[in-house]
């Protein structure tokens, strides 16, 4: 696993000269959905590289409309994916129109060609969400590279919704954390396997040190308290969040 992060921060050094912004912005709601990867047995950051080039030239040629994409790479190993592949659609209908191109085409044919032996999808592990965006960064992160955590949560009994937003407004007066930190609510566009959470709150932050920072600044208020009383996520009461590195591929 260490390799494989190693390897993913690596590409965007590699591929990022070739990297382009879709011209076609949607006004419509944007998501983003998580595909599961596997690494191959010619897995390295030049194959890498090359097949990031040649899925962003095919996403121009098919006049995607994405936000971006990234990579995360998990902190802890996770028997289902080696890394996640990262689309930020600018809409569902952006992204349906994407897929429908892709689908059974050329394109998928040239793409499973090109990441022979590099890496495999499981499009049985595609997972799509809404965005409601909690807290915006300060300043844009242009660096290529963040870490994120995500919290699946379930209410413990006697909390709901009304406590979350109550403690969301609590976070809000927090001015002091760091440039780069942002957090949103996903809203999975699927039927969750159980335990379904009531919610899911991804965390993310410009580096590991902006992340241990920001917590410190967290920890020294009432906050920590009131979130444990009021949540159990990902399945246990310690609060930890599921922690990836993110590569930028696409911006």
């Amino acid at each position: 696993m260490k390799k494989i992060t190693l390897l993913v921060t690596t590409i965007f050094l590699i591929g990022a000269c070739t990297q382009t912004k879709n011209n076609e912005q949607s006004n419509s709601q944007s998501m983003v959905e998580y595909t599961w990867m596997k690494a191959g047995p010619n897995f390295s950051a030049d194959n890498l590289a090359n097949a990031v080039n040649t899925w962003n030239q095919m996403l121009d040629d098919m006049q995607c409309s994405l936000n971006g994409a990234n990579i995360l790479t998990p902190e802890v190993a996770n028997d289902g994916y080696d890394f996640i592949w990262v689309h930020l659609w600018t809409s569902q209908s952006a992204r349906d129109e994407c897929w429908n191109t892709w689908s059974g085409s050329s394109y998928q044919a040239d793409w499973d060609k090109a990441i022979e032996g590099i890496m495999q999808y499981d499009l049985n592990n595609v997972y799509l969400f809404d965005i409601t965006t909690g807290r915006v960064p300060k300043k844009t992160n242009d660096t290529g590279s963040f870490v994120n955590s995500f919290f699946f949560c379930n209410f413990n009994e006697g909390y709901s919704m009304i406590d979350l937003d109550s403690y969301r407004s609590d976070l809000a007066k927090i001015e002091n954390f760091s440039d780069y930190h942002w957090y949103v609510l996903l809203e999975p566009t699927f039927e969750p396997a159980d335990p379904k959470p009531d919610f899911v709150w991804l965390d993310l932050w410009g580096s590991d040190e902006d992340k241990a920072s920001d917590t410190a600044i967290w920890e020294a208020t009432d906050l920590p308290a009131k979130a444990q009383a009021m949540v159990s996520c990902n399945q246990n009461q310690n609060l930890e969040g599921i922690s990836f590195k993110g590569t930028q591929i696409r911006s």
